[in-house]
């Protein structure tokens, strides 16, 4: 059953979170066009693969799309694809970016030959956190840190936030998913989430947007501070 029939407030607030992500990786894909900066491109990928999960969940809603075998390695792009172009934004001067760009290509190709059963193995949970792990502590920390360590300013915690509250999310979709025979508890999840999104693209936005180290110009938003 599509999220719109279910809860119409929730699909509304997917929806705007759709076309936030979608605004946002255009504007990062233009910028990479004229850049050429690898981080551009890693946060567009990022975006618009959360703009179509927003779309399939609207669509087929929450229970359906969670339980399709492609949901998890397609949504391990989102926090791999942030933490990809962070270390690319912020160790420009290093191979950092294109490691863990290897790293989280080969472990997301593992996690879809074995949720599409080509390999039956019974370690896909352990393969879902060795993505989504790392990624969600270098996005939720290293924006802080270079904060801390005054390599960028402020500003830059905005995207630290989003990172630590996009983990969150990560956990109450696992516990969606542990606790799928209970059903308050699965309701309770999917009514949080599409806010908690809405907040996470919200941060991202300043995130990306006003930093100067790795500034893209959002209108409004770039000319905030």
């Amino acid at each position: 059953m599509s999220l719109l029939e279910t809860d119409m407030i929730g699909a509304i607030v997917l929806l705007v979170v759709g076309v936030v992500a979608i605004v946002l990786a255009l504007l990062l894909l233009k910028e990479y066009l004229v850049s050429k900066k690898p981080y551009h491109l890693a946060w567009a990928i990022s975006f618009l693969v959360l703009f179509v999960s927003g779309v399939i969940i609207i669509l087929l809603g929450w229970a359906d799309a969670i339980g399709h075998e492609l949901v998890p390695p397609v949504a391990a792009l989102i926090p791999a694809g942030l933490a990809v172009g962070l270390l690319y934004a912020v160790f420009d001067d290093t191979q950092y970016g294109l490691f863990y760009t290897i790293y989280a290509l080969i472990v997301i190709a593992l996690l879809t030959v074995i949720k599409l059963g080509i390999l039956e193995l019974d370690i896909a949970s352990m393969v879902i956190m060795a993505i989504h792990i790392p990624s969600g502590l270098i996005i939720s920390f290293l924006p802080l840190y270079t904060v801390y360590t005054k390599e960028t300013e402020w500003t830059s915690a905005f995207f630290g936030i989003g990172g630590l509250l996009i983990s969150f999310g990560g956990v109450l979709l696992a516990m969606a998913t542990v606790g799928s025979g209970n059903e308050d508890l699965l309701n309770l999840v999917f009514d949080v989430l599409p806010y908690l999104l809405l907040i996470v693209g919200v941060l991202f936005v300043l995130g990306i947007g006003l930093p100067k180290k790795w500034k893209v110009d959002i209108p409004v938003i770039s000319n905030l501070f």
